[in-house]
């Protein structure tokens, strides 16, 4: 359309110069009630010159489509949670499954987005019983870095990460707390062992020293007893 308007302009500039009378020619005046063939011409072709707001139609095609784009993949993002809302609700052994599925599609098609996102979910869902954080991080960094995700996806995906890289950070912290605590454990337990073999000793010196008191007394009994 935008070629047709340019063809149209050209013409008229054309058949305007032909048209036109000469300044230093003199001709017999056209009564103004009585148009001119080329006049006639030129107001047909000026009538069909395209509006400027005609020409920017494609523009909005173009943000249509866009919006379109965007609203895909913003369905994208609902189905990313529909899934991890569904996964969360699904037995560990059904889990286990969806997780086995999801990796033999993977080894098909290793560049598929959502497959390797609900990689990420599998293992970032804190209702997962195959939860692994660093894993789940692992994944997702590398997705980031790849720049494999549409830029609409991104808020999504950045705020998984965030909150992936937290539970990652409290699991470890756990991890460690746990580990402190088992050391702990097993010093008391030392300690208790150790005061326990102590006791023993304690008890096994006391009986000898009573021992010992009464062969001392038996001895004192016999040089005090009168001799027959």
């Amino acid at each position: 359309m935008v070629i047709v308007s340019l063809v149209a302009i050209a013409t008229i500039a054309c058949t305007s110069q032909v048209t036109k009378p000469s300044i230093h020619t003199h001709q017999t005046s056209v009564p103004k009630h009585e148009p001119t063939a080329a006049t006639s011409k030129s107001s047909e072709l000026k009538t069909a010159e395209i509006k400027p707001e005609e020409i920017t139609k494609p523009v909005e095609n173009k943000s249509s489509l866009a919006n379109l784009s965007s609203t895909s993949n913003n369905a994208q993002v609902s189905q990313y949670l529909s899934f991890a809302d569904d996964f969360s609700n699904l037995t560990a052994e059904a889990q286990k499954q969806v997780q086995a599925s999801t990796q033999q599609a993977l080894a098909k098609t290793p560049n598929d987005i959502e497959l390797r996102m609900r990689l990420v979910l599998i293992y970032g869902l804190p209702s997962s019983t195959l939860l692994d954080t660093a894993k789940a991080q692992s994944l997702l960094q590398q997705l980031l870095q790849e720049s494999a995700l549409p830029s609409e996806q991104l808020p999504f995906a950045n705020l998984l990460f965030d909150y992936i890289v937290a539970a990652n950070k409290a699991s470890k912290t756990s991890r460690e707390d746990q580990k402190r605590l088992e050391t702990m454990q097993q010093k008391q337990e030392a300690l208790q062992t150790k005061l326990e073999n102590t006791q023993q000793k304690l008890e096994a010196a006391l009986q000898k020293i009573d021992e010992l008191k009464n062969i001392e007394k038996s001895m004192g009994q016999r040089e005090v007893a009168p001799k027959k």
